[in-house]
């Protein structure tokens, strides 16, 4: 378990061996995909993603007896922008959804009403993707024809029903969700919020909940939530300020979900969660000041409790990690580095043998990671390795 102050970083019971080796050649990722990018297959198989300018990369870890990783396997897209996102059924199966320029290309995605939302979907770890299917330009009906993204489209899944919704955010027409129902039929765009929001949307939807989003709004953070009947109501407004680009989302509970951003003054990350009687809710300070980007969030059981566990780019340019009992962010964290100076973009995962995986890209694009080693007391982990 890792307690104390919050904020603190000092020697802890977590620690990595040694920092990362340079990056190999052939995995350069332009960015990483919006949200999460590191997800478990249904043989308890580890598979990571990149975006490049042409499309995407894949790792996979190898199958047994092998251990490692394979790939990077390449997927071009035509007319591929580099804008995307992915989300995990239960079943393992991985969903897409992306953004690519209309087919004469001609624009470079930048003119008006020419960029299209597409998906795809990997059924089995290291099998090809299905198709890319286009969902069209979104728009509002009468909506203006230039309506443009003001982010990465996102995508949520229904864990018990395996639909899929697709969000995007648009610079006027505000945030439009097109939904793929159990049987895979699509219904058309409709519209969630109707004010325009300009940094793109944060989804989840909890087992047995609605589908809600975090929306980042001139005052703060506002909290959208399914109602019933393919409507949506603004559920809160946070009055807070939020870095662009920073928020992340967790199931932390039976139909609750926890946000997670940074805030501007100090670099720090919060947590939010809407109050529940008998759950600490509202915004929550996690320390890791002076960090950057959107942190890697899992929960995992860490010696006998189910913990939230965080990974972010921490102030000296290290990974750095923190856990703590899941929804008791009150008792505070400690930060502590993990090495892998100069990575970024970082994911936690819990692989087939039950231990956190913190994988992030090294300062050339390639991936890395590393695996808690669980012979030792604590939380310990064992030395990067590149893929």
């Amino acid at each position: 378990m890792v307690r104390g102050k919050s904020g603190g970083r000092g020697t802890t019971s977590v620690r990595a061996t040694q920092d990362a080796p340079p990056g190999g050649p052939g995995s350069r990722p332009s960015a990483p995909p919006a949200g999460n990018w590191l997800f478990k297959g249904g043989d308890g198989r580890l598979t990571a993603y990149a975006c490049t300018p042409h499309g995407l990369l894949r790792w996979t870890e190898a199958a047994a007896p092998r251990t490692g990783w394979t790939g990077p396997d390449t997927f071009d897209v035509e007319g591929w922008t580099g804008a995307a996102a992915m989300a995990q059924s239960r079943e393992g199966y991985v969903h897409f959804v992306a953004v690519r320029t209309g087919r004469d290309g001609s624009d470079g995605g930048q003119g008006p009403g020419r960029s299209e939302i597409v998906v795809a979907t990997q059924f089995q770890t290291g099998r090809p993707l299905t198709e890319w299917h286009s969902l069209g330009i979104p728009a509002v009906r009468g909506g203006p024809a230039d309506d443009r993204l003001t982010g990465p489209p996102r995508i949520a899944v229904n864990q018990r029903s395996g639909a899929t919704h697709v969000l995007v955010s648009l610079r006027r027409g505000g945030v439009l969700r097109r939904s793929r129902n159990a049987e895979g039929a699509w219904g058309g765009w409709k519209q969630v919020a109707p004010e325009p929001y300009e940094s793109g949307v944060t989804p989840l939807m909890p087992e047995g909940g609605q589908l809600e989003m975090l929306l980042l709004g001139p005052a703060g953070a506002d909290r959208w939530s399914g109602i019933g009947q393919g409507r949506f109501a603004l559920a809160d407004r946070i009055p807070t300020p939020v870095v662009p680009g920073t928020p992340a989302v967790c199931e932390t509970g039976p139909r609750r979900v926890t946000y997670f951003w940074r805030y501007p003054g100090d670099g720090s990350l919060v947590a939010w969660r809407a109050a529940r009687q008998g759950v600490q809710g509202g915004l929550m300070g996690l320390g890791g000041a002076g960090g950057s980007g959107a942190p890697g969030v899992v929960r995992a059981v860490i010696g006998g409790y189910d913990c939230t566990v965080l990974a972010q780019t921490g102030a000296e340019g290290d990974i750095e990690l923190t856990a703590y009992v899941t929804e008791n962010e009150g008792y505070g964290t400690w930060w502590v580095s993990l090495g892998g100076h100069g990575a970024y973009a970082p994911q936690v995962a819990v692989d087939a043998a039950g231990r956190i995986v913190v994988a992030a890209f090294d300062a050339r694009g390639a991936l890395i990671c590393t695996r808690q080693d669980t012979t030792q007391p604590g939380l310990v982990f064992g030395p990067w390795e590149a893929a």
